[in-house]
């Protein structure tokens, strides 16, 4: 199966990345422990399986991987390539990318986060992701799913780990913490997260020459929101052109990006900053 991307794998390799991802989460705790204590921190501590407990070990993390920044290699060069987990191999990570060390940290923080929300919602179970959508962030993904909720745990991490890497307004911890609890009242049934199979925030078609970005209505209900994404997506590298043609619709001119890398920078942007 080698490096290949979720969204092209067959139901059989999707089933296969599935039980790759699982194996990995007990070694990449046991990694994130021992991090810990290198850095003279107590893991039992630090990892007492509270849900608040997801804060302070973020805010950790989160200064670490603003301390390194990014890779000096670009992804088709990075000599580390062969040692990340599954999730960042086959998944569409984006140049610059954070450190090795910082995706390891993340990974340790996925699989530490996963523990949290299984204790917390005790009917959730691992699943390949599926979506009506054909290119839908969670499609093939191994997800953690309840009801009609699947989160793919890496994303909203990794988001944060790219803003730290580019010291552009880091995560904190307070806010992975609200992520978490949200992503457990949407795996127990309720909240808007729920709805997110049915109908995602971001819609991205490619036209030609550039992409034509489709806001949920709940998401366009919020215009300045929807003015200080268009900012931000405008001051990406590589980034040419944002213009909002409408309460709902956005063109960008991007032309390092698919729509999948689209898709998910927006989506988890608005995940970070729309008003519950």
């Amino acid at each position: 199966m080698g490096d290949r991307l979720y969204e092209l794998m067959d139901a059989r390799q999707a089933a296969d990345a599935l039980d790759a991802y699982l194996a990995e989460r007990a070694p990449a705790l046991r990694r994130l422990r021992k991090t810990l204590v290198d850095h003279g921190l107590d893991p039992e501590e630090m990892l007492d399986g509270s849900v608040y407990s997801v804060s302070p070990l973020w805010a950790w993390i989160s200064a670490r991987a603003t301390e390194c920044g990014v890779a000096q290699h670009p992804l088709t060069e990075d000599p580390t390539r062969h040692s990340w987990s599954s999730w960042a191999r086959h998944g569409r990570l984006v140049d610059p990318h954070p450190t090795v060390g910082t995706l390891r940290l993340v990974d340790g923080f996925v699989s530490y986060l996963g523990q949290i929300l299984c204790a917390a919602v005790p009917g959730a179970i691992w699943v390949v992701g599926e979506h009506r959508i054909a290119a839908h962030p969670l499609l093939n993904r191994p997800v953690l799913a309840a009801g009609h909720h699947q989160i793919f745990l890496p994303l909203f991490p990794l988001y944060g780990a790219y803003q730290c890497a580019y010291q552009r307004f880091p995560m904190s911890g307070t806010e992975m913490l609200a992520h978490t609890r949200r992503t457990i009242h949407a795996l127990e049934g309720g909240g808007t997260e729920a709805a997110d199979l049915e109908e995602p925030m971001v819609t991205v078609v490619a036209e030609v020459g550039c992409f034509d970005v489709g806001l949920r209505e709940d998401v366009a209900a919020h215009p300045g929101l929807v003015e200080q994404l268009v900012a931000e997506l405008a001051d990406r590298d590589g980034i040419l052109s944002v213009y909002r043609y409408g309460p709902a619709a956005i063109v960008v001119d991007f032309p390092d990006w698919d729509e999948l890398q689209l898709d998910l920078w927006c989506t988890l942007w608005l995940q970070r900053h729309l008003p519950r």
